[in-house]
C-alpha cells in the first residue's frame, strides 16, 4: 500500500459521498453545468492518482478530449444526453472511490494514465513483424477490456 503524502492527505475526501442517483428525465444541462462536471472529473481525477505526473496531465488531457468531442458533435436527442451525463457522474464517482481506498479502482485508474503517458511518449516500433502484431493484438484487447468495463459499470473512462 502506498504511503499518502501528507499535502494529499489533507485533500482526501473524509468521508465516501453517496452513488450518484439516476437524472430526472427533463434534465437540461447548461454550460455553467458542464464547466462544474469538468472541473470536478479534473480535481478527482488528479486526486484519485494522488496528484502525479504524468498521470495529472493524462487526466487532463482525456477530459479535455471528451468535452470537445462532445462540443464537435452534440447530441440532440434527450435520452442520450441525460445517459451521457450520467456516466460522466459515475466517472466522478469511480475516481472519488479511487481516491480514498486504494484498490483495484485506484489501480486501474493508475494503469490508465500509465498506459496512456507510455503511449503519447510512443514506445520503439518492434523490428519483428511477429512482435508487432502481437503489440497490435495487446492493444486491441486492452481497448475492448476498457470498453467493457465503460459499460458493465456505466463509464466513461478512456
Amino acid at each position: 500500500m502506498p504511503r499518502i503524502p501528507s499535502n494529499v492527505a489533507a485533500t482526501l475526501p473524509r468521508k465516501l459521498g453517496p452513488a450518484p442517483k439516476p437524472l430526472p428525465s427533463n434534465f437540461k444541462p447548461t454550460e455553467a453545468k458542464a464547466r462544474s462536471l469538468f472541473r470536478q472529473l479534473w480535481r478527482m481525477g488528479s486526486l484519485s492518482i494522488m496528484y502525479t505526473n504524468p498521470g495529472r496531465d493524462m487526466i487532463r488531457r482525456k477530459i479535455r478530449e471528451a468535452f470537445n468531442e462532445s462540443q464537435d458533435n452534440p447530441k440532440t436527442d434527450p435520452d442520450e444526453i441525460r445517459q451521457q451525463w450520467e456516466r460522466a457522474l459515475n466517472t466522478k464517482f469511480f475516481f472519488e472511490v479511487a481516491s480514498t481506498r486504494y484498490g483495484i479502482e485506484h489501480t486501474v485508474i493508475s494503469n490508465l494514465t500509465r498506459i496512456s503517458a507510455e503511449e503519447m511518449n510512443g514506445t520503439a516500433r518492434p523490428k519483428n513483424q511477429s512482435m508487432r502484431v502481437s503489440q497490435k493484438r495487446i492493444s486491441e484487447e486492452y481497448n475492448s477490456t476498457i470498453q467493457a468495463l465503460n459499460e458493465s459499470m456505466g463509464l466513461s473512462l478512456r
